[in-house]
């Protein structure tokens, strides 16, 4: 096992260069949701190709995230990339609320990232005054009891744990066909027992653990819609999240992210266009009344450098990005019913 305070005591001696410093593309915003400032963290992935095993195994070809940095991190440089984390965002810690980690890939496979590292990580965040939420990024696979069971006891009581799934689409000949998420409904199912497993047992024992909860992602306008579903599949798979989290007692959250095309989809969907901003709009109006107050709806904009067409900056785009602020703030549709 990794000894956090001798690797520590490493890292004051690593040269911080452009292989322990995040992309400045891969810095996330910090931004708002509705428990307050939330901000994501991006770590190195420790994986042999550094990269997420499933990226390198030719599947989920809808972006490039899971490709990696290009090099594999190893312990001692993610403690020191966490580190420069920590001084570089030194100013706005005090004041997050929502903590998201990633690691371009799944931040409970111990291949992927050792798990003292997450340790550290959360040890850290049970610092911050005004933190109410943790989220990590996981393939369903390595969600199981006594990865979150560790989840809980790092971050202690008085916070909540989210686990985030990326479901994408609920249309299962989208998720496993076209994207090759290889992930059946079974799997899915499975790891959400997990969680809520280990909720049962924190909630029945009273113990200092932190409760767990699940998030689940959602493509909106992903390849396999088109402009008459797009609509539809966001819903669908929206009310199969939140099926799924009321069947298994968990809290849900749901991440919204519009589709953009990336090296990666673009090579295998060429003929696959971004949504249209009015499309983004109806799906995101429609999963929020939908899902009404059982589940806070998020939507990311970020793509950490990965989209291969951004959007222009006109004066429609930046009232949109406005509307999303104000949504992702209040949960309302005010503004998005103005670009309407």
């Amino acid at each position: 096992m990794l000894s956090i305070l001798t690797e520590e005591e490493k890292v004051r001696d690593i040269q911080f260069d452009d292989s322990l410093q995040p992309h400045p593309k891969s810095l996330f915003r910090p931004v708002h949701d509705r428990r307050g400032l939330r901000l994501a963290i991006v770590l190195g992935n420790e994986a042999p190709s550094g990269m997420c095993p499933y990226a390198a195994g030719n599947n989920c070809h809808h972006c490039d995230i899971g490709l990696g940095e290009g090099h594999r991190f190893d312990p001692t440089m993610n403690l020191a990339r966490f580190r420069w984390l920590q001084e570089h965002y030194s100013s706005i810690w005090p004041s997050v609320a929502h903590l998201v980690v990633y690691n371009s890939g799944s931040v409970l496979n111990r291949i992927e990232l050792e798990p003292e590292i997450l340790t550290a990580v959360l040890h850290f965040a049970r610092s911050l005054p005004e933190l109410r939420v943790v989220s990590l990024e996981s393939r369903e696979a390595f969600v199981t009891p006594e990865a979150v069971s560790r989840l809980t006891a790092d971050l202690g009581a008085g916070r909540a744990v989210r686990v985030i799934v990326g479901i994408e689409s609920a249309d299962d000949t989208i998720r496993n066909k076209l994207l090759r998420k290889q992930m059946p409904r079974r799997a899915i199912a499975r790891a959400v027992r997990a969680i809520s497993t280990v909720r049962r047992v924190v909630a029945s024992k009273g113990s200092k653990a932190a409760l767990p909860g699940l998030t689940t992602n959602v493509i909106v306008g992903g390849p396999g819609t088109t402009t008459r579903s797009i609509v539809r599949d966001a819903v669908e798979t929206s009310m199969y999240s939140l099926m799924l989290a009321q069947a298994y007692d968990l809290p849900l959250d749901l991440n919204l992210h519009p589709y953009y095309p990336s090296q990666r989809s673009t090579a295998r969907f060429p003929g696959h266009a971004r949504p249209s901003l009015q499309a983004v709009v109806d799906a995101v109006c429609a999963v929020a009344q939908s899902v009404g107050s059982d589940a806070p709806v998020f939507v990311g904009l970020e793509d950490e450098g990965h989209d291969q067409d951004p959007w222009d900056k006109t004066e429609q785009v930046t009232r949109f990005a406005r509307a999303v602020d104000y949504f992702n703030r209040t949960g309302r549709q005010d503004l998005f019913r103005d670009l309407r």
